[in-house]
């Protein structure tokens, strides 16, 4: 009960960070950490780690067995998600792990596959912009995949980024391990600042992809839809709505124009905690169920 009311009293206080969620740029369900670190800090939520259940067309609800978890810091930064499934019967489970500098930026982001570790490190410049990223496979020096220590890194490319601004617009050159440009990407911005375009430019050949975004009228992300070579019909489109605190409730997949995909996401009334995610496959109409049992810190 003391953490019920401790909870309503936070959420009382931090109106601004009642979205557990942040969606601001179209980062949920990605593996960019998309938890408001803020609101995360306020409740004091150590983790919140889910059972998965599934159902068939005009079947029952069975437990897969799975299990999905996502561990936060005391600062509110992600720092751990783990998903656990069977390979050829036998249970495996795939770490991705976080962390991040003194301004709360993601500098490594970690995860675990059948061949080890693998990494991409990140640097940036002082205004937070992204200016060099670099992929390695990494040994651990652990028996436990949960508890890494790194032993042996091996770099097998590097990337690096140059900015450059023009008004409402940000042109981004990528440059490969040997300091080569070989991509570009425009960052097209409307009077308030919104991103409403993203093009992006293969220089060697040419060929070009693009994405659109748009809000509704509270601002937040409405729908994104994903473009290749200037056509008018879009390959993706990703939709979203929100509840009154800004919580994202629901999230539509299209594929060519067609709904594949329908997730729904139920929170805790008195603490706004994401509780339950529902998924429906529309092709298979397979529902994945995961409900979620949240963890606090003392």
């Amino acid at each position: 009960m003391n953490r019920v009311i401790l909870l309503l009293f936070c959420l009382s206080i931090n109106q601004l960070f009642a979205q557990m969620i942040n969606n601001e740029s179209g980062q949920i369900f990605t593996e960019t950490p998309f938890f408001n670190e803020k609101y995360i800090r306020s409740v004091k939520l150590k983790s919140i780690t889910g059972t998965i259940s599934s159902k068939k067309e005009l079947g029952a609800i069975k437990s897969s067995g799975k299990k999905e978890a996502y561990i936060f810091n005391e600062k509110g930064n992600l720092t751990i998600h783990y998903l656990s499934s069977k390979t050829k019967n036998k249970p495996d489970t795939t770490f991705t792990f976080y962390e991040y500098n003194l301004k709360n930026e993601n500098t490594i982001f970690r995860v675990s596959d059948s061949y080890g570790f693998y990494s991409y490190s990140k640097k940036y410049n002082d205004l937070g912009k992204l200016i060099n990223k670099t992929y390695s496979r990494e040994k651990n020096a652990s028996k436990s995949k949960m508890n890494f220590k790194l032993e042996e890194k091996y770099v097998i490319f590097q990337e690096s980024y140059l900015y450059e601004n023009k008004d409402s617009i940000i042109e981004v050159t990528t440059l490969n391990s040997n300091g080569r440009p070989y991509q570009r990407q425009i960052y097209y911005y409307d009077s308030f600042n919104y991103l409403f375009k993203i093009h992006t430019r293969l220089l060697i050949s040419n060929s070009t992809k693009y994405e659109k975004y748009t809000y509704n009228d509270r601002g937040f992300l409405k729908s994104i839809q994903y473009f290749n070579n200037e056509n008018e019909t879009p390959i993706k489109e990703l939709r979203y709505d929100y509840d009154e605190w800004g919580n994202v409730t629901f999230m539509d997949e299209y594929k060519d124009n067609v709904r594949v995909i329908h997730k729904e996401l139920l929170y805790d009334p008195s603490t706004l905690i994401l509780k339950t995610i529902l998924s429906q496959d529309l092709v298979s109409n397979l529902i994945t169920i995961i409900k979620y049992k949240p963890e606090f810190y003392n």
